[in-house]
């Protein structure tokens, strides 16, 4: 299982006992709030998850001359970053932003929200022996541009963002630099993602998430053999099926019409696959919250069961800024917008906002995996379920209950 997800954002001009006790005291009430904020801050990029999917998937499905689409983005990166530039905002911007990414309604000041990303960006990058989640943030700053010492420090300290000053009065070069950055921390996968910088472009955001993940269980490359999907009642495809025989977790929902299992992943990450009724995706999409997440994960059966699931390798890539104005977040793409606290040189604003995320699923998982088969005996007898029609998606991290990554497939053989 590979994730590979880039994000970017160009910004145009525009007594000693005693005193012991209290300490520990003090250090314990810090340690609650640093907790709370940091429940509230993953509470808030959950809402935000589902509230831009079900944006997305809507967006999708009203296409009148094409199918809908398959979808992929990660809800973190696109809220850590937009958390980044709230560090900079004043003003209606600043507000939108915080409307936006559901942080507004927390009982946390925003000093402790930013520590609680900076606490998820520690925890999610913990180096793991068989999971591989690494995440990290650039700013390219055009060289003569002076950045505020506060909004530099925090973006450094908080967000552990490396800055990097960019001639960008040199548009082909500073998208070379760009593309060669983004290139090399995704591995090679995504080679050529700024097409083009505007000419007053001063500043580029840049946010990349790489997630590799072994199956707890990996698949058998043996057992995998072309089957039918029906991605709509008039339409139905070959597709490579993965297949083996295993105790997972499962649920039949009642309140939506889905069916639902749990594909865990080696150290504390998990996918979990929802797949619709027949012509029922849309239904199941919009039916999705926080609530329905939870309710699933506290109402597992774990049996065994003959699963099916299929390969599939899709790009999604979203322009944020015609996305999220939907949403609610657009004085940062106007002239009204307000980043006088990024730099005192000149007023800004955000030009375009591209999020770009790639999602390979196959039997391997990661290339250790690829040596370890599980040859098991099928039972005629053993229950089935068969992910043969469109599913949502979301990856889970556990330890921090942070969805990565989520996302639609309506056909698995389209990229």
């Amino acid at each position: 299982m590979k994730f590979l997800l880039i994000l970017l954002l160009l910004i145009p001009v525009i007594t000693a006992s005693d005193e012991h006790k209290s300490k520990e005291t003090h250090e314990d009430a810090e340690g609650g709030k640093k907790a709370q904020a940091l429940k509230e801050a993953v509470k808030g990029n959950t809402e935000f998850a589902f509230n831009f999917f079900k944006h997305l998937a809507s967006v999708s499905s009203q296409g009148k001359d094409s199918p809908p689409k398959n979808i992929v983005f990660s809800p973190f990166s696109i809220s850590s970053a937009f958390s980044m530039l709230l560090l900079g905002t004043q003003s209606k911007t600043h507000q939108e932003i915080l409307e936006g990414l559901s942080l507004n309604n927390t009982n946390s000041t925003e000093s402790e929200v930013h520590q609680a990303y900076s606490t998820l960006l520690h925890l999610l990058n913990e180096p793991k022996s068989s999971l591989q989640v690494d995440i990290g943030n650039a700013l390219f700053v055009q060289q003569t541009l002076t950045l505020l010492k506060s909004f530099e420090d925090d973006l450094k300290y908080l967000y552990l963002a490396e800055i990097r000053k960019t001639n960008f009065n040199d548009p082909q070069e500073a998208k070379r630099e760009v593309n060669e950055y983004v290139e090399n921390k995704t591995e090679g996968k995504i080679k050529e993602l700024v097409e083009e910088f505007p000419a007053d472009t001063k500043l580029a955001l840049v946010n990349y998430v790489l997630f590799k993940g072994e199956w707890q269980h990996a698949f058998y490359a043996a057992f995998t053999s072309t089957q039918k999907f029906k991605v709509d009642k008039n339409t139905m495809v070959d597709v490579p099926m993965m297949h083996q025989m295993g105790q997972y977790n499962n649920y039949r929902d009642t309140k939506l019409p889905c069916t639902v299992v749990e594909l865990p992943y080696k150290d504390n990450a998990s996918m979990i696959i929802a797949m619709a009724d027949p012509g029922k995706i849309h239904e199941v999409e919009q039916g999705l919250s926080a609530e329905t997440i939870q309710r699933w994960r506290t109402s597992w059966r774990k049996t065994i069961f003959e699963i099916y699931v299929p390969k599939f390798n899709i790009t999604s890539k979203i322009n944020l800024k015609d996305e999220l104005a939907k949403v609610g977040i657009r004085t940062p793409f106007t002239d009204e917008a307000n980043f006088s606290g990024i730099t005192p040189d000149f007023r800004l604003k955000v030009g375009s906002a591209v999020h770009q995320a790639v999602i390979r699923v196959d039997e391997e998982g990661t290339e250790a995996a690829a040596a370890t088969g599980i040859g098991i005996a099928l039972s005629a007898l053993c229950p089935m379920i068969f992910i043969d029609k469109p599913f949502v998606f979301f990856i889970i991290e556990q330890k921090t209950n942070s969805i990565l990554f989520m996302g639609t497939v309506i056909n698995p053989t389209e990229k």
